[in-house]
């Protein structure tokens, strides 16, 4: 059986007929097309090499369904091509967000993402604060509106700010209401 693709997570198998990790990559991946020649930060679970975190990066082409290409400012005029495992994208975060349309929910997921979605639907539209497994302007989010939830995504806003992380790399939700 093929295993999910959240690589610091501990999942359930995933059936053999599934060919694509459900919970890390669909929903993202989802929203990264929609994004195609916008301008996004991107966080990943490594924040350490050029170009992630607080980055312009211009989102291109899904490549092989599992890698997000596209550009990030290099020198000169020109920008430097970058690339990007999705199974490793926390989440994205800019003002071409607010249009963005959150996958669909479904069971197709049976690892943390079904336990997460279904746990910020109840707490949808709190104020709370959230932390991710990325570092930056991704950890510790604090004041965020949970704004819209999707299949292996969620939306957060803030005053100024808007992000779609992935909910397999939450770490933490503080301050909800039952």
């Amino acid at each position: 059986m093929k295993k999910c693709c959240c690589a610091p997570m501990r999942h359930k198998p995933i059936p053999p007929e599934r060919d694509k990790c459900p919970c890390c990559v669909e929903g993202m991946k989802n929203v990264l097309e929609q994004l195609n020649g916008k301008q996004v930060d991107i966080a990943t679970l490594d924040q350490t090499g050029p170009g992630q975190g607080n980055n312009n990066f211009t989102v291109g082409t899904i490549e092989n369904d599992f890698i997000v290409i596209g550009t990030i400012p290099g020198t000169g005029q020109s920008g430097r091509s970058a690339a990007f495992p999705i199974c490793n994208v926390v989440g994205v975060r800019g003002d071409v967000l607010n249009d963005v349309t959150l996958p669909v929910i479904d069971d197709t997921c049976d690892c943390c993402e079904r336990s997460i979605t279904s746990f910020l639907q109840r707490i949808q539209e709190q104020e709370v604060d959230v932390d991710t497994l990325a570092t930056g302007q991704f950890n510790n989010m604090q004041n965020v509106t949970i704004d819209t939830v999707g299949k292996g995504t969620v939306r957060l806003k803030n005053a100024n700010k808007t992000w779609i992380v992935n909910s397999c790399f939450i770490s933490g939700i503080f301050g909800f209401t039952l």
